[in-house]
């Protein structure tokens, strides 16, 4: 059985990229210590689940939108996840999807989830994460028709 420090450390550089796309980068580290603090006040140990980080990935999310309904301006830094093909109206789009829709498209499109695996990272169902993917492309679609 590993340790729960050893499951933080082989899980820290993907939950912070997601928490980044999430709530951005000025934020980031505090959801997740905020997610690993809760965890540890709580007494669960990771290491008795049989598979960590879909769990801490859903805790990543309903700390983000926790923070999103305290803090709702979110400024992001384009320059800490933008990839360098995109463009920058097009990205501004994503930035200002809610944020269920943010990381359905970041899991399936960034990541290059299933949206089965995406729901279980998620915490809810596939059929969801397909609804959020589908909301959220109609509102992108408008940015990308543009031009």
């Amino acid at each position: 059985m590993e340790t729960d420090e050893a499951i933080y450390r082989a899980h820290q550089g993907a939950l912070i990229r997601y928490a980044t796309v999430l709530v951005g980068p000025s934020d980031a580290e505090d959801v997740v210590s905020s997610v690993i603090a809760r965890i540890y006040k709580s007494r669960r140990t990771l290491g008795d689940l049989d598979t960590p980080k879909p769990y801490l990935m859903k805790s990543v999310l309903n700390e983000s939108i926790d923070r999103k309904k305290r803090k709702p301006t979110v400024a992001l830094s384009d320059q800490a996840i933008e990839p360098r093909e995109a463009r920058p109206d097009v990205f501004e789009a994503v930035l200002a999807l809610p944020i269920q829709q943010r990381a359905a498209i970041y899991l399936t499109y960034w990541i290059g989830l299933t949206s089965d695996e995406a729901a279980e990272q998620m915490g809810c169902r596939p059929a969801t994460v397909r609804r959020y993917l589908h909301l959220g492309r109609r509102k992108l679609e408008e940015v990308v028709d543009r031009v």
